[in-house]
């Protein structure tokens, strides 16, 4: 996941340049962009006009569009960035992992050095240019998926030379080296879709980890140590796509409305049918069976381009205190390609200001789009994702604020106001305060198959207690004990689940978790993170290999014990008993408290108006959150939403 406001200051330098030009040279064209990259080149010049000396016709279109483009591209280069490579390259390979708190210091440390930008235009030789050209061009020409692919297309989809702001490197050959086994699988092949499938199916998954904030990676860092998390899994993917003729690009949403950040995404151009398709190398490899649905909400789909959207300098210069994110000229609004085309007339309480889509965010509100007016207080969103909460938002003194009610697009076009009626009350029980996503029920269902026993050695002879078959529905799931159990080991295996993840294992003298008993390893020796199942912490976690001896503990207290609750790796955004709590709901423009709670059990109850947007805070603890809806009794995020047959208007 991305932060939407990292953007750099030398981005929001180069982005005010190209407003600049755009705003006061009514003639402002392709060849406007490239008499300006020539004059950014400097002493470079001669270098950049050698390679649009070396073409003609579509060629010459070809480097005359790759030499505007460059207009504000560098890589960032240091010490810094280099030490954390070479942290990357100590860790194992092939499994999962999170840096150790000592490493996670020393990135801390690189990640604050001081990075030098090196400017493309200034810097970048004719020989490294001409040949990134001349490559994708032969690609083009000999791969029979692209035999129909135009020039633009060429120039999005297979001519770009780099990703983001990565140190600069010749990887086409190197990956068309690393992946040489595929070269007759590929010759057989005449769509590119399926292409794209053999290329996925050779470079594998990705080693996830969030926990850095740097620059992209350079494609020969992700060629020899392919970690990262979204972004890096997308610049990978498109270096080995483009590196064998396949034409793909990355989309993304700027933010989500499941959890406030920003994800990227590769497509593919599929040549047969002339649309783009999503993938994931990892659990949806290209295919053209289906649309593939990665069960994210998403709100407004942005795809990043190479060359500028004047459409969009166009849509936004005007507007007075946008955010730099949304102004990027390297962004072109595809939500309709997903969600087809539509609109959201809203009734709006501003006259004056730019009224933005606004999507909540523990943060606060975040824009992802700009309404048009239509009359004095009504503006009009289009494109949307339908079944996702919105707010009409403006810009205030203390960020953005609301000017209107919540709203929601329902899929057969009718627009629903949440307006809550406080005459009209239901009692609902809260066990949550985020959604569950696909990802939390893949870690969450990590356990499926285990067994729990007990015995009164570490050899046993054991007695089942219980045997999980399905997800479960809270993070503690709790296994409740005979008073007459006197046994003091507990084993925890596996038969189903090949890595099951577990986050803690508690033993309790009563039903909520809350009178601890001791645990310790029963065999000390062993190596691994197996502490982080006894740490005290819920978010720490331990996988163990199932088939197995599994995890054996020892209860280091005499004490009797009424349950041991075994939690799976999750995301402790769940009601936990002995926490304070505060629901809100939001009519005319603020968040209205339905007061404060502390939780007596695993869930919270409240009675909450019809048709209201609510917000459950923890106030012990944490920092995420969503809002959400109740119906029938149950929490609705957007990522319920989404898929929910709800006719909210009726």
């Amino acid at each position: 996941m991305i932060d939407i406001k990292s953007v750099g200051k030398s981005m929001q330098l180069f982005i005010s340049i190209i407003l600049i030009c755009f705003m006061f040279a009514c003639t402002t064209t392709d060849d406007k962009l490239l008499d300006r990259a020539l004059e950014q080149s400097g002493d470079n010049a001669s270098e950049i006009q050698k390679v649009l000396d070396n073409y003609k016709g579509d060629k010459k279109e070809t480097a005359e569009f790759l030499i505007s483009s460059m207009l504000g591209k560098y890589s960032s280069i240091g010490d810094g960035l280099d030490s954390i490579e070479a942290l990357y390259r100590c860790l194992p390979n092939g499994k999962s992992w999170q840096f150790d708190s000592l490493q996670l210091a020393s990135i801390k440390y690189f990640e604050n050095e001081p990075q030098q930008e090196i400017n493309d235009l200034q810097n970048l030789t004719a020989d490294y240019l001409i040949y990134n050209i001349d490559d994708a061009w032969r690609l083009k020409e000999t791969m029979s998926w692209n035999k129909d692919l135009s020039v633009e297309q060429f120039q999005e989809l297979l001519l770009p030379y780099r990703s983001g702001n990565e140190k600069i490197s010749e990887w086409r050959v190197a990956y068309r080296k690393k992946y040489s086994n595929i070269n007759k699988k590929l010759t057989a092949t005449h769509n590119s879709v399926d292409a794209a499938a053999i290329v996925s199916k050779a470079i594998g998954k990705m080693r996830f980890n969030q926990q850095l904030n740097t620059p992209n990676r350079s494609a020969l860092d992700l060629l020899e140590v392919p970690v990262g998390y979204c972004r890096e899994d997308c610049d990978r993917t498109m270096y080995a796509m483009r590196a064998f003729g396949i034409p793909v690009t990355v989309d993304k949403m700027l933010v989500s409305p499941d959890n406030g950040k920003s994800h990227m995404w590769n497509v593919v151009y599929d040549n047969d049918d002339k649309i783009y398709r999503m993938f994931d190398n990892y659990r949806n490899p290209p295919t053209r069976d289906s649309i593939y649905d990665d069960q994210r909400s998403k709100g407004k789909i942005y795809r990043i381009t190479t060359g500028f959207n004047f459409d969009r300098l166009d849509k936004y210069s005007d507007l007075e205190e946008v955010p730099a994110y949304l102004k990027d000229p390297h962004l072109k609004d595809v939500t309709s390609e997903y969600f087809g085309s539509n609109q959201a007339e809203i009734d709006v309480a501003s006259t004056e200001k730019d009224v933005y889509l606004g999507i909540f965010t523990s943060e606060g509100l975040q824009p992802i789009d700009v309404a048009q007016k239509k009359g004095s207080n009504k503006v009009i969103f289009k494109d949307i994702e339908p079944g996702i909460i919105y707010f009409p938002i403006i810009s205030g003194e203390k960020g953005f604020e609301t000017c209107g009610s919540p709203f929601l697009l329902e899929r057969d076009g009718r627009v629903h106001s949440f307006i809550p009626d406080v005459g009209r009350r239901t009692n609902v029980s809260l066990s949550r305060k985020m959604p569950v996503t696909f990802n939390l029920k893949e870690k969450i269902g990590s356990v499926i198959g285990s067994i729990i026993w007990v015995g009164k050695s570490p050899d046993g002879p054991w007695s089942e207690l219980d045997s999980i078959a399905a997800i479960p529905d809270h993070n503690f799931y709790r296994i409740p004990i005979g008073q007459d159990k006197q046994e003091r080991y507990i084993r925890i295996s596996s038969s189903v689940t090949p890595k099951p993840e577990i986050g803690e294992v508690i033993v309790s003298s009563d039903s909520l978790a809350r009178g601890r008993l001791p645990l310790s390893y029963a065999n000390k020796k062993k190596k691994g993170k197996w502490k982080n199942i006894i740490d005290g912490d819920i978010l720490s976690w331990y996988h163990y290999v199932a088939g197995k001896k599994g995890i054996i503990l020892y209860i280091d207290s005499d004490d009797p014990f009424n349950s041991i609750f075994l939690i799976p790796r999750n995301d402790d955004n769940y009601v936990v008993p002995g926490e304070e709590y505060e629901l809100f709901y939001f009519e005319r423009n603020e968040w209205k408290s339905l007061g404060k709670k502390i939780a007596e059990g695993f869930d919270i109850t409240y009675d909450v108006p019809a048709n209201a947007v609510l917000w459950l805070r923890n106030l012990t603890k944490g920092k995420e959150e969503q809002i959400f809806i109740c119906r029938d009794g149950r929490q609705l995020f957007n990522t319920d939403l989404r898929v929910a047959k709800l006719e909210l208007n009726d």
